[in-house]
């Protein structure tokens, strides 16, 4: 492992189609504003601090010993629970709760350390606290240390907050937040504010001119929007602002993924390079973490394996639209040809990036998804501190991604058997995890 100090004083791309390695590692720019928490930073065109760049080893080190099962829920029995349709968001209290979202049924599951049944709530409806089926899969949630549960509605633009005691709380609205997109939400620790996880995606009609301007992406960056949740009209700002691949690329664009660090910082990851970008409280990039594992050039069979994997993954989404009919029909058809025309036209990156995705536990330890040579496929999966140590690597056999990570090293694991019924399983990391 080395360490290294440079200063910073440029941005990546420079009207480049192709940034240099240090521009990537550079590539950053922190705002707040009125966040709790943050302090207000402008990226100024002069030079800032030195800061710390850590190469970890290129050889992997797999980690041995095993996770400890505690429980497991789901079952294949109807009436049961544990019934699950169609299993959306996991996430954990402080206590060890866990909080299962069948996204089919639409109703939250809770779960104690022993896999008992505590409560459910939820239910379908139009009403407040309830959810509309035709809209199920765009539902998105987040759980609280305390306990209250988040719940982010597409149709509706707003979240719908459970207290503790899962009864329903309040609805606090996005202001023109209609039909934004929310890939993944996470809590943030000691705030009533939930972290989109990826970038934010909305119409660019949905919200007025003051909230675009504030918020969302521009051609020189992606955000990574927090969500304030104190009120009945949520506060929405732009907490980091990550690099943008020049150009909208849309096959093998560098993801922009980030999860929340319990000091009140974020990890995130936002180029092709293995580069994982630390920011503290205080709104400062403190810290960038590398492995020398580098991207590969995009080939002429790539794009095309790429545009068949893309053509079923929509297939499948405009089938389902098809079932619910109307207006929906309509839609799938304008997607279909919308989706043709753009693979006649597709824009690549012309790398392949080496993170897949990125999540964090409840001690902030940063889980990293690397790729795989399979396309469909996920590789090797690092843990790293947001100190720069290097825990180990986890082989595609191993484990998969946890879908949520607990107090005292607990995670949750969505599993399917050969008849696609979903299970999830809670385990307890080796101690050297937690």
């Amino acid at each position: 492992m080395g360490r290294y100090r440079i200063p910073v004083g440029s941005r990546a791309g420079h009207g480049r189609e192709k940034p240099t390695l240090r521009e990537s590692l550079m590539s950053w720019r922190v705002k707040a504003r009125g966040l709790p928490g943050f302090a207000l930073v402008i990226a100024p065109a002069c030079p800032l601090f030195a800061q710390e760049v850590i190469e970890l080893p290129a050889q992997d080190s797999f980690m041995v010993g095993n996770s400890v099962e505690q429980y497991r829920v789901g079952s294949i029995m109807d009436g049961s629970w544990d019934t699950f349709g169609e299993i959306g968001d996991v996430a954990f209290d402080a206590a060890g709760n866990l909080y299962i979202f069948d996204t089919q049924a639409l109703r939250v599951s809770v779960v104690n350390r022993t896999g008992r049944l505590v409560r459910q709530f939820g239910q379908r409806g139009e009403g407040p606290g309830e959810f509309e089926a035709d809209f199920g899969e765009m539902l998105r949630m987040a759980v609280l240390p305390d306990g209250r549960a988040v719940i982010y509605t597409w149709n509706r633009g707003a979240f719908v907050v459970f207290g503790a005691d899962g009864e329903y709380e309040r609805t606090v609205r996005i202001d023109g937040g209609s039909r934004t997109t929310f890939m993944g939400l996470q809590a943030l620790p000691g705030t009533d504010a939930v972290l989109a996880t990826s970038p934010v995606l909305r119409p660019s009609t949905a919200a007025p001119p003051d909230v675009r301007r504030r918020t969302g992406n521009s051609a020189t960056f992606r955000a990574i929007e927090r969500f304030g949740l104190d009120g009945f009209f949520s506060t929405v700002d732009t907490v980091v602002e990550a690099w943008n691949p020049p150009g909208e690329p849309a096959g093998f664009a560098p993801q922009l993924v980030s999860g929340a660090l319990p000091d009140g910082g974020i990890a995130y990851s936002d180029s092709s390079a293995y580069a994982i970008k630390i920011v503290s409280s205080t709104g400062n990039l403190v810290r960038i973490l590398t492995r020398p594992i580098g991207p590969d050039p995009v080939t002429e069979r790539d794009k095309a394996l790429f545009i068949d994997w893309q053509f079923e993954l929509e297939r499948a989404f405009e089938r389902d639209l098809l079932r619910l009919g109307g207006d929906y029909a309509d839609i799938a058809k304008e997607m279909s040809d919308r989706n043709r025309r753009r693979a006649e036209s597709m824009v690549f990156y012309h790398e392949i990036p080496v993170v897949r995705t990125l999540r964090t536990s409840w001690s902030g330890n940063i889980w990293v998804q690397r790729r795989s040579n399979e396309l469909a496929s996920v590789g090797n999966m690092d843990v790293l501190t947001p100190d720069g140590r290097y825990l180990g690597t986890y082989s595609p056999s191993a484990t998969s991604m946890p879908a949520a990570f607990g107090p005292d090293g607990l995670i949750a694991l969505v599993e399917r058997d050969e008849l696609d019924v979903p299970t999830v399983v809670v385990k307890q990391l080796p101690p050297r995890l937690r």
